[in-house]
Parts: C-alpha cells; sequence; structure tokens
C-alpha cells in the first residue's frame, strides 16, 4: 500500500485561509488596513468627516452597506445552495421573517391612537432594538470568522476554545462597542435611537479598564491560538478585531465607524459570494433559479450585482441610518431629482418601515444561513468550509 506523503508546508499554510491571504486580507481582515486608510486619509483636516475619507466612506458604503444586508436574503432565497434547507425549515427561512416584517410594518405605519405611543416613540423604540441587534449581529459575525479559521487548523482544539471564541467575540466585538459608543457618543446609530444613553454621565474614566480587559482578553486570545489553532490568518483577525474595539475608545468617532461598519460588509458579501458561486448548478425544472444561477456562476459577478443594488438603493436606506436631515447626502440629491416627494410624511414614514424591517430580516436570514450548528447549512455552506485547493 501506498502511503500518501504529508502535506508540504506551504499547502498547510494556504489551507489556513478561506481563500487566500490576498482575499481575507482585503474581505476578512478589515480590522488591520481600514483604519490606517481613515487616518491617512484625515491628516491635514480638522475633522474627519469632512476630510476625503469622508468620501471614501460614502463610496464603500454605496457598494456595500445595503449589499451586505441584501447577502443573507439572496442566498437564502435565490440559490440552489440552501434549496433543500428552506424546503425542510420553512419557519425559519419564511415564516418567521415574513411575521416579523410585518409586524415592524405595523408598529411604524399604525395611524395614532391605535397603537401606544406617537410614531416617533414607537420608531425610538424599535431603534433601540435594532441597535442591540446590530451589535450581537456584529460580534455573531466575528465569531463565524474565527470559527472558519479555526476549522482549518491542522490540529483538533478542544471545545473550550470555541466557548473561548464566542466570548471573545460577545465582549471584544459586542460589549467593548457599547461601552465605546457610551464613552464617545452614538456613532453608528441617530442619538434619538439610544435615548438617555446618548446623552448621560461622563464615562471617559471607563476607558482605560475597559481597554485592559480587551488586551487581556486578546492576550488569553493568542496563546490559546498558538498552541491549539496555530496559523497567521487566525491570529490576524484577533489583532484586527482588538484594533477596532480599542479604536473604538479612543480614535475619532469617524475612524471607529469608517473601519467597523466597513470591515463588516466586507466580510458579509465576501463570504456569500464564496457560498453562491459554488452552488449546485440547478435542474431544469427550476427556471427561476437557473436565472441566477447565470449570476452566480461567473466569478465576480454576485458581487458586482450586489454592489449595484447597494449604491442604487442606498439613498432610499439612509432615511433609517442617518443621525437627521444634515446627514443623509445620498438620499438628499434623489429627493431633490424627484421634487421633495421623499421629504413627505408618508414617504418618510413608508422609508423608515422599509428600513427597519429589512434590517430585522437580515438579522434573522443571516443566522439562518450562517448556523453552522446546522449540519444542512454546512452542507449549504460547503464551498465556504472546504479548505482552499493548494
Amino acid at each position: 500500500m501506498v502511503v500518501p506523503a504529508p502535506p508540504a508546508p506551504a499547502e498547510v499554510r494556504a489551507r489556513r485561509w478561506v481563500r487566500g491571504p490576498l482575499w481575507d486580507l482585503f474581505w476578512l481582515h478589515g480590522g488591520l488596513w481600514l483604519a490606517p486608510l481613515a487616518v491617512a486619509l484625515s491628516i491635514g483636516w480638522t475633522d474627519p468627516g469632512d476630510s476625503p475619507a469622508h468620501i471614501a466612506y460614502l463610496v464603500l458604503a454605496a457598494l456595500f452597506w445595503i449589499g451586505h444586508r441584501f447577502s443573507s436574503t439572496w442566498l437564502a432565497w435565490f440559490t440552489t445552495a440552501y434549496a433543500d434547507t428552506r424546503r425542510a425549515q420553512p419557519l425559519r427561512f419564511y415564516v418567521v421573517p415574513a411575521v416579523v416584517m410585518a409586524l415592524t410594518a405595523v408598529v411604524v405605519l399604525a395611524p395614532e391612537g391605535i397603537l401606544p405611543g406617537t410614531w416617533m416613540q414607537r420608531v425610538i423604540v424599535l431603534g433601540g432594538a435594532d441597535y442591540l441587534l446590530v451589535t450581537y449581529h456584529f460580534a455573531a459575525q466575528h465569531f463565524g470568522v474565527l470559527s472558519l479559521y479555526r476549522s482549518r487548523s491542522t490540529r483538533t482544539a478542544p471545545a473550550r476554545v470555541r466557548t473561548l471564541d464566542r466570548v471573545f467575540a460577545l465582549t471584544v466585538g459586542g460589549g467593548v462597542i457599547i461601552a465605546a459608543e457610551l464613552v464617545q457618543g452614538a456613532t453608528t446609530l441617530p442619538d434619538t435611537w439610544l435615548g438617555p444613553l446618548a446623552h448621560g454621565p461622563d464615562l471617559a474614566p471607563i476607558r482605560v479598564p475597559v481597554a485592559i480587559v480587551t488586551l487581556a482578553l486578546t492576550a488569553l486570545q493568542l496563546a490559546v491560538a498558538r498552541r491549539h489553532t496555530p496559523g497567521l490568518p487566525r491570529v490576524l483577525y484577533i489583532l484586527g478585531l482588538a484594533a477596532m474595539a480599542l479604536a473604538a475608545l479612543f480614535a475619532h468617532p469617524f475612524v471607529y465607524l469608517f473601519c467597523w461598519t466597513t470591515q463588516h460588509w466586507l466580510a458579509a458579501v465576501g463570504l456569500a459570494g464564496i457560498v453562491a458561486e459554488g452552488e449546485p448548478t440547478p435542474p431544469a425544472s427550476r427556471p427561476f433559479l437557473r436565472v441566477f444561477h447565470a449570476i452566480h456562476r461567473v466569478p465576480g459577478r454576485f458581487l458586482l450585482v450586489l454592489a449595484l443594488l447597494s449604491a442604487l438603493s442606498m439613498p432610499l436606506y439612509e432615511v433609517e441610518a442617518s443621525g437627521g436631515p444634515s446627514d443623509r447626502p445620498a438620499f438628499d440629491v434623489l429627493d431633490a431629482a424627484l421634487g421633495g416627494i421623499l421629504t413627505a410624511p408618508l414617504t418618510l414614514q413608508l422609508l423608515t418601515a422599509l428600513g427597519l424591517a429589512t434590517a430585522f430580516l437580515h438579522y434573522l436570514l443571516d443566522r439562518a444561513v450562517w448556523r453552522f450548528s446546522d449540519p444542512a447549512v454546512r452542507r449549504a455552506a460547503a464551498p465556504l468550509l472546504r479548505p482552499p485547493a493548494p
């Protein structure tokens, strides 16, 4: 019997990346290069929000913000990869998302007197829920990427390593970010959505203790990675997440916003692209899916379509994410072109309902398509879980 030769060191290193060094560094490791980019583009400007960094952020938001929100919905409903999973789990993929979207629309659009509170009060309540959900959503993605790299280790890691990954992601990628939001003021959402927390007591003294906790957890993660899951990609991701958390605590809020949100968008779109491109060919009896497969089968085409959809729809979503009428440039341009129809009260209500409902849909379907504890999901996302060819 011929015993196969052990893999070469270069092959082992290659398999530790999700797709390859350059791909991973751009799509997954934004924590390492986005903050330096924002700082470099802000040099010489008193307010980074007025610098070329702001233009760069608008471009990245146009290409990836709403596209990342569409990505999980696209995977869940329009790919053959998840066809079996959605047939087996209609509650998770159809019923619950439809109910949540309908309830959100009712809460936002109900006339005064039908439901408790004013329209704005109901929106603030939903906005507060969205803030907590999006913070968990970001942290869950960090845990997912750490899990991808952990699964590519040549060693079998103990169960406690997975637990430590989750604690690190939820604490540094979630709890530290909430603390930084309270210290720096709201940056990822309008102040009104945080309610009294946005203008509470001065919490600057907690910066250093929170930073010490962040550094301690990061050192623990690196030590565990060196012992149980060695590999440069995993170490870089741990360092990138820690760097973004420290930027949230100490850097200008715009720098944090630039790297924190863009890294999340890029990771979501990049990972979705791998799964979509590797989907099975749909049968001839499913012409609807074959139309989408024509997009998926050409590398890069799916990402271009998402970017186009993102850019075209971004103006309609700026009402949801902006800090007010002075912070929605794309919306204002489209509103002016349409003769002011978007600033009509009813239109603003409809756009607010659209933004919140699709945000909640994204959280639900993102959880559905990336729940790797489910064997059906692992089969659907096989192109992503399979190590790259050497």
